[in-house]
């Protein structure tokens, strides 16, 4: 059993309790989001990766590389938050208005639910035409930031069961408090400032069996290309689509609560299914690490489908990740302020922050983050002047990330945070095993709390 630690002799020790009062260990109760569904879904995800990466050996060589590079963990870790994340933005939001009619040349008439504001398979090979106005379909904010958070808080779960000495995680219930998740056990505290958001948000698909018109002054014309349509899609089958490698997954007819998660977990715990969304999503992550001025043709068109590529401005709002400047700078200014106001240098525990998310800035890393990642702080009481020299106590220097957990590519400055989080570490656990049992619970079928079918209709 992991105890909370015990902060008595601490300072900050009213604001740890306060913490201690508001964080939720269940990670997937809230009323936001499916949590039960989401943790399911994640769990088979982790598994199919361990299945498929057993024997080292791929025939895909994106995935063989990274395989080789060490990567391939992280970059999972990453593609599964952004499954999970898509199925709970799909999960009772989809809704009948603003769906893009698609007719190509040659092929059947499509419509597409779309979260950009273009054509998620014209703009490969046609470019970016006129942001279409409306066909953005986007959860609240607030829906957004529990969402990310509950789906983070399961992957450092993960993170944090793999060593020898395993935290409890738990989030913050209070939205306006400035600790987003907590990470404890007797003898360590850690504090989570969460940054995420999905790289890819892949749009739902509806074949149609053809073609669809409108009444213009009493004579049936076919509709335009990629106007917006009403779509009454609950009773019509449905996929999930990949348009740059012309691939879906199928979620069938809307079925009750558990839709999307149902069909999707049924389609990703075949290994081979999941390696092929995973290559899906290495390629588009490829393109995207590529700065805009020095992407290839076809990287920029592989772009257009990456949140945070469209307008100057509003798509800057969408970055994955740490991609916005000011999320870097927020984030940057928790973790100051989890040092001076929640920790005590002379306490017997530990307190530590965290910066998390799923993705680091890629190409802005260099400007934003490298600079500063090992960078070192103090209180001015804490120092001394001797001989010319300004001294302090090895304790009081903190660093100003004690980690950036970001999934692809982590920063862990801190000892104590680097025992608990050891990427390879933890790939290796979850290759041999070793964590299956919290995936087992996370896919167990449980009591779904959080909605039960007879509600069902609320949320659809």
């Amino acid at each position: 059993m992991v105890n909370f630690p015990d902060t008595r002799d601490s300072l900050s020790h009213l604001k740890i309790v306060d913490l201690k009062r508001l964080m939720e260990s269940s990670l997937t109760n809230n009323q936001y989001i499916d949590g039960i569904r989401a943790g399911r879904l994640l769990g088979e995800t982790l598994k199919a990766f361990r299945d498929a990466s057993r024997t080292g050996k791929f025939e895909d060589p994106a995935l063989q590389a990274a395989f080789d590079s060490g990567s391939l963990f992280k970059l999972s870790l990453a593609a599964a938050f952004d499954l999970v994340t898509n199925a709970e933005y799909l999960h009772g939001r989809v809704v009948n208005a603003k769906w893009i009619y698609c007719h190509r040349e040659g092929e059947p008439p499509k419509a597409y639910y779309s979260f950009l504001k273009q054509c998620p398979k014209c703009c490969l090979d046609r470019g970016l035409e006129k942001r279409l106005s409306g066909a953005q379909h986007k959860p609240a904010s607030h829906h957004i930031g529990e969402i990310t958070t509950v789906v983070c808080a399961l992957i450092l779960e993960l993170l944090a069961t793999a060593n020898d000495e395993p935290l409890s995680i738990a989030t913050i219930s209070k939205q306006s408090h400035d600790v987003d998740a907590i990470g404890y056990r007797d003898d360590l505290l850690v504090l989570f400032e969460i940054k995420a958001s999905p790289m890819v948000t892949y749009p739902v698909v509806a074949t149609l069996p053809e073609a669809l018109h409108t009444d213009q002054s009493g004579d049936l014309e076919e509709y335009s290309q990629h106007s917006l349509i009403d779509m009454p899609w609950v009773d019509v089958d449905v996929s999930l689509a990949i348009p740059h490698r012309s691939e879906e997954i199928p979620l069938g007819k809307r079925s009750g609560v558990g839709w999307p998660y149902d069909p999707l977990i049924d389609h990703i715990r075949q290994p081979g299914n999941f390696l092929s969304y995973l290559s899906a999503w290495i390629e588009l992550f490829n393109a995207y690490s590529v700065p805009k001025t020095r992407r290839s043709r076809r990287a920029m068109a592989l772009s257009y489908l990456v949140n945070g590529w469209g307008d100057e401005i509003d798509s800057n709002k969408t970055k994955p990740g740490l991609g916005r400047t000011d999320d870097i700078k927020k984030g940057t200014y928790q973790l100051l302020k989890f040092g001076a106001y929640y920790r005590d240098d002379d306490s017997s525990i530990p307190v530590r922050g965290a910066l998390v998310a799923n993705l680091d800035p890629l190409f802005l890393r260099e400007r934003y983050i490298d600079s500063l990642a090992d960078v070192r702080w103090g209180h001015s009481r804490d120092f001394s002047l001797v001989d010319g020299e300004y001294r302090i106590r090895s304790n009081s220097l903190k660093y100003l990330y004690d980690a950036i957990i970001s999934f692809n590519a982590p920063v862990i400055n801190d000892e104590h945070m680097s025992s608990v989080f050891d990427f390879d570490a933890v790939s290796r656990a979850l290759l041999d095993g070793k964590l299956d049992a919290l995936l087992d619970v996370w896919s167990a079928d449980g009591p779904d709390a959080a909605v039960s079918d007879a509600d069902a209709g609320k949320l659809f």
